[in-house]
């Protein structure tokens, strides 16, 4: 076996599996790549807490939604060409605000994705699809641009829908009791500093005597005296 034709084969496998780089400085970026922002599109009933595409992070997505909200950025071939590849990493749970057990823990998913054929520059738009599928496609339109290469903007069917979250009203039912408490508690310390105010014993300050005076005033006040010699 040729080892050196392996390692060649290896690293040809590993470019074309993984062709978009997070953006650094814009003077790093080579002339034939070119940056694009990443946006994405849900068109599951759940809700993806986060995505990676390669190492570029794209944020979270709510069921059902998307577009309109971009992150920078990721580097790509100016000129497309069979083999492009990138590796599409999410989390998801129920987008129930009540679920719970294992529904409500994130789950991982990974996939590698073909980048489907491109013309020009554009925005990577990143379609999760049901069953774990994804389509990355750059373009300058997006969903619902009549000439958008893609799928139509997500829609939730008519009986996608979910109770308020019964926690907020569990929420303030123990904020209101938390208020009552400290509210009760500090009724009560106030009148315990009134009791223990009524039974303090009340100084007694004597009053001024009339017998002490310094000796400064009784110098002051004494009236002369005067020495009789008698012959």
């Amino acid at each position: 076996m040729n080892v050196w034709k392996v390692f060649r084969a290896a690293v040809a496998a590993l470019t074309a599996l993984s062709v978009l780089v997070a953006c650094s400085k814009k003077d790093d970026i080579p002339d034939d790549k070119a940056t694009a922002s990443i946006t994405s599109y849900n068109h599951t009933p759940d809700y993806i807490h986060q995505f990676y595409v390669d190492d570029a992070g794209g944020g979270n997505s709510d069921a059902y939604g998307g577009g309109g909200s971009f992150v920078c950025c990721v580097v790509y071939p100016k000129v497309w060409h069979p083999g492009l590849k990138a590796t599409v990493k999410w989390t998801t749970s129920s987008a129930d605000p009540n679920a719970t057990g294992d529904a409500a823990k994130p789950h991982w998913h990974e996939a590698v994705v073909s980048i489907e054929k491109y013309t020009e520059a554009g925005t990577l738009n990143v379609h999760f699809l049901p069953g774990g599928k994804v389509r990355l496609i750059i373009s300058n339109m997006g969903a619902g641009h009549p000439n958008y290469p893609g799928p139509d903007y997500p829609v939730a069917p008519p009986d996608f829908h979910f109770e308020p979250w019964k926690g907020e009203a569990s929420q303030a039912a123990a904020r209101a009791r938390a208020q009552a408490r400290g509210a009760a508690q500090a009724e009560a310390e106030m009148q315990a500093l009134k009791s223990a105010s009524s039974v303090l014993p009340v100084p007694v300050v004597p009053p001024p005597s009339d017998s002490f005076v310094p000796e400064e005033l009784r110098k002051e006040t004494m009236p002369p005296s005067y020495n009789h010699n008698q012959g």
